[in-house]
């Protein structure tokens, strides 16, 4: 199916996807990056970003993958500079990642309720992420 926004809607846009480097993060940051978006993924699995920078960047979207755990404070805040110092800018934040319990709510365990909690209400909600230029 062809896009319906313009191919370069996102020139000169840096996005930073949390959970980017498979399924719908990856999805997005795909369309994200084939209209005109540079992409910055973070994930948890090393091997899996570097498969999905790979698979971006053979597509012509500029790519950075950045490993780190969004329940983990100072893994956000290397991962949110690391993409400013990079590409010299974030204008895009999408908050991705997720942990799965495929359980009725009435079985999910304290620590799983735990992690679902750090999962989807990351540490990037904390900042507060306007254009951040060099």
């Amino acid at each position: 199916m062809e896009s319906p926004f313009k191919s370069d809607i996102l020139k000169g846009k840096v996005a930073l996807l949390t959970g980017g480097g498979s399924g719908i993060g990856f999805e997005i940051a795909t369309q994200f990056g084939k209209h005109g978006a540079s992409v910055a993924i973070m994930g948890r699995r090393k091997q899996v970003l570097d498969s999905a920078v790979a698979a971006l960047q053979s597509h012509g979207i500029r790519a950075v993958g950045f490993n780190g755990d969004v329940r983990k404070r100072e893994d956000a805040v290397r991962v949110l500079e690391s993409t400013v110092k990079h590409f010299g800018r974030l204008d895009i934040l999408v908050n991705n990642a997720a942990g799965n319990f495929l359980v009725s709510a009435e079985d999910l365990s304290p620590n799983g309720f735990r992690t679902e909690i750090q999962f989807d209400v990351p540490v990037f909600c904390c900042f507060t992420v306007t254009k951040h230029k060099r």
